[in-house]
């Protein structure tokens, strides 16, 4: 290439705060979705998924989610939903891995339900016990990570969660086991029911359908 191809220059203190939110969401995609379940003061469940969503550290395990202001409070200033009241509250959550089978309970879960009223009821989705916190886990969820607050950064309109793995639950139709002397592999790829959701813009989602193998010159590759 002579040249690089133009592009537009932006200076982000010039965009508004949706502006920038779009720009980022339709740029840094696909993203996994990270479907967090948490338990309120009342005892109640809820279930909410969030896109901005990745591996923090392996050692220590931390898993990491962005939560937006996205409520009103009484006086319609912006606020936290229920995920992060009940995080802050008690510091437990799990992180569910949503397959492609329940897509559409996951964006049910999304609805703006008043506080208090379960996600888990109102998407008809069945719940697990869980075994080291006490929120409840998705039922059929290829992998849930059982969770506590390991620190929480403010970010503005924003809250940065770090959550710190304390156990793991695997369905066995992707457990796969010991592989090359590695144990506890995992395969989310073996049926596409069980593959992991991805998450695109508002209400576009993708699913995994190609996958192509590209070997490192210096490996690993597996």
């Amino acid at each position: 290439m002579d040249h690089p191809p133009p592009t537009r220059e932006l200076q982000p203190s010039a965009l508004t705060a949706n502006e920038m939110y779009l720009l980022l969401r339709d740029s840094v995609m696909p993203r996994p979705i990270a479907w967090v379940s948490t338990l309120g003061t009342d005892g109640r469940s809820n279930l909410a998924p969030y896109s901005f969503f990745s591996v923090c550290s392996s050692e220590p395990p931390i898993l990491g989610f962005s939560a937006m202001k996205s409520g009103r409070d009484a006086r319609g200033q912006p606020t936290y939903k229920d995920t992060m009241v009940n995080v802050r509250a008690n510091g437990e959550m799990v992180i569910n891995v949503v397959p492609e089978s329940m897509m559409l309970p996951m964006v049910e879960t999304s609805a703006n339900l008043p506080p208090g009223e379960s996600e888990f009821d109102f998407a008809k989705l069945p719940q697990a016990a869980s075994t080291a916190v006490k929120p409840p886990r998705v039922a059929g969820a290829p992998v849930a990570y059982e969770c506590v607050v390991h620190s929480i950064v403010e970010l503005g309109s924003s809250a940065w969660v770090m959550a710190r793995v304390v156990h793991v639950h695997v369905d066995e139709r992707v457990y796969v086991g010991t592989v090359k002397g590695v144990n506890h592999r995992i395969d989310l790829l073996q049926g596409t029911e069980m593959r992991p959701a991805g998450r695109l813009g508002r209400a576009l989602y993708s699913r995994i359908r190609n996958e192509e193998t590209i070997l490192r010159r210096d490996g690993p590759n597996d």
